[in-house]
């Protein structure tokens, strides 16, 4: 009897199978990237515009003692940040604020503290907080009541700063 050689053939269906998962899995991330293209273009045909008022102050704008001077009645009920100057007349609860040769009355919350601010012309001040009103609203001020003198000065102005005295730091002594 002759011998016949008997060979195992070997198998490379796995080859097969793993470039359909491949191909299908292409053929997948094809398909829904093309989705997200048209979601893409609705979305930017949309064109978006935004109307800015100028007469009133943006958030890009900066506020300056310069700008709240100039126009008052756009300022009321923000938050003024910065660095100012005193200047004088002083009264019992109230100071001028003073940068670019423009000035706003300020008015302290006086609340009692341990050390009260020692503030006088000539002194450099950080002011954080302090809220622009309107001249009409120093009625509900905080704090001890007005005095005279402040009243007077507060009666001639459109708007006046109100902080804080805790929100005040002293930078320059006179």
């Amino acid at each position: 009897m002759a011998e016949i050689p008997v060979e195992k053939k070997s198998s490379k269906s796995w080859l097969w199978i793993l470039l359909a998962l491949i191909l299908g899995a292409l053929i997948l991330w094809w398909i829904l990237a093309d989705d997200d293209d048209d979601v893409e273009m609705l979305t930017t045909d949309t064109e978006v515009t935004e109307t800015i008022d100028t007469a009133t102050p943006t958030m890009a704008s900066e506020m300056t003692i310069a700008a709240i001077a100039a126009n008052p009645q756009n300022y009321i009920g923000q938050e003024f940040t910065g660095e100012v100057d005193v200047g004088g007349p002083l009264t019992d609860r109230g100071f001028w604020v003073e940068n670019d040769g423009a000035r706003v009355f300020a008015l302290i919350i006086d609340e009692p503290r341990e050390v009260p601010l020692d503030i006088n012309p000539g002194q450099r001040l950080s002011i954080s907080g302090g809220t622009i009103r309107e001249a009409g609203a120093m009625t509900d001020v905080e704090g001890v009541p007005l005095d005279e003198d402040t009243r007077n000065v507060l009666a001639d102005q459109d708007v006046f700063m109100i902080v804080d005295e805790a929100n005040i730091d002293i930078l320059e002594e006179a």
